[in-house]
């Protein structure tokens, strides 16, 4: 099942709005996924994960989204594979911006 919910503009203010938590978010340029990720880890949320991406510290791949939307979970690392495998198996490869299967 794919992230639900609202999808917001990749910009600064509607990050700093992000949950401070757990989770995984999917990245989108011009309605297209391009990235799913996931905020686990001591210290790593939603927010500084997506505030990263937004800085171009993850790459230019990712900096130049358009849209986002985000999934708070106490399971960051299943939910994230099984988003990938769900995005694989429909497209038959993972997102643009995605390197591995973690």
């Amino acid at each position: 099942m794919p992230i639900s919910g609202d999808i917001y503009a990749f910009t600064l203010e509607n990050i700093d709005k992000s949950p401070v938590s757990h989770g995984v978010y999917a990245l989108y340029s011009n309605g297209a996924t391009t990235y799913i990720g996931r905020a686990s880890g001591t210290g790593v949320t939603i927010r500084s994960r997506l505030r990263s991406h937004k800085r171009g510290d993850e790459g230019s791949c990712t900096k130049v989204a358009t849209d986002y939307r985000r999934e708070v979970t106490e399971a960051p690392v299943s939910r994230e594979r099984e988003l990938l495998t769900e995005y694989v198996s429909s497209y038959g490869r993972l997102p643009r911006c995605n390197d591995v299967m973690p």
